[in-house]
């Protein structure tokens, strides 16, 4: 059990790339990224939300299970775009650091 939960772990992180375009330079706008993601699961739509934001993206893959994302298409802030596709399930994000976002039942 435990081996297949260290699976599911290493499954579910996403690294994509590790471009510091998450931070805006102080005093300015914030970042805002163009996404484009259809209604999916959940646990697929981070995926593709990692890849389209540079941001890496870990969770559990049983957190998401059953759960559906909404479609976002547009341009959104990091958080912003977060609190979008997670909106309606129970879960909540965590920033670990500038690159790296935990999603959590809370």
């Amino acid at each position: 059990m435990q081996v297949r939960r260290n699976v599911l772990l290493c499954l579910c992180i996403v690294a994509i790339a590790w471009i510091t375009r998450l931070a805006a330079a102080p005093g300015s706008e914030p970042v805002k990224y163009h996404f484009k993601i259809d209604s999916q699961p959940l646990g697929t739509a981070l995926q593709q939300f990692a890849e389209q934001s540079g941001v890496q993206i870990i969770f559990f893959s049983q957190v998401t299970e059953g759960l559906q994302a909404p479609a976002l298409n547009g341009s959104y802030t990091i958080s912003g775009a977060l609190e979008m596709l997670l909106s309606g399930s129970r879960l909540i994000f965590r920033v670990i650091n500038r690159k790296t976002i935990e999603i959590i039942e809370p």
